[in-house]
């Protein structure tokens, strides 16, 4: 029973600083506000392996691959790469971007995300408001993915 009451304090102290940190900052040049779901929580699953419970988290994986767009002056590139990036950087500030980075290889895939979203619609959304996106160098595949809540890289 202890145990239990232990793991459902874990998980409101998980869910509340969760919540907490969906307050994004309002930088100057935000873009559109992201629509909302009717019900504004985090869709979350508990699984059991052996004796161990598990808090699952659903995430949206975004692949990035090579869009038609691709006779790019070096200068349009760059003016395109550098607003890519910056919309990353927003995504990471508002607490969206759990990761991401390039693919290696010279594949179709060029960039994996994972970003923290409350449904679908609102990762489709924000992915599609990436510049290098609207520009066509980028298409677009989102997948929900559940995720352990708190796991890391090693």
């Amino acid at each position: 029973m202890q145990s239990r009451l232990l793991l459902i304090l874990l998980f409101l102290g998980i869910y509340t600083s969760v919540l907490a940190q969906l307050m994004p900052k309002s930088p100057a040049t935000a873009p559109a506000p992201v629509p909302r779901t009717t019900s504004a929580q985090f869709q979350m699953k508990q699984v059991a392996m052996g004796d161990t419970i598990y808090l699952l988290k659903k995430y949206f994986m975004c692949l990035l691959r090579r869009g038609p767009v691709r006779s790019l002056s070096q200068k349009e590139v760059e003016t395109l790469t550098r607003s890519h990036q910056d919309h990353l950087d927003w995504l990471s500030e508002t607490k969206k971007l759990c990761i991401s980075g390039p693919l290696d290889g010279d594949g179709d895939i060029r960039e994996m995300l994972i970003l923290s979203a409350f449904s679908l619609e609102e990762a489709e959304h924000l992915i599609w408001l990436d510049p290098a996106v609207k520009a066509g160098r980028f298409t677009v595949e989102v997948l929900p993915w559940w995720g352990p809540v708190g796991s890391k890289l090693y």
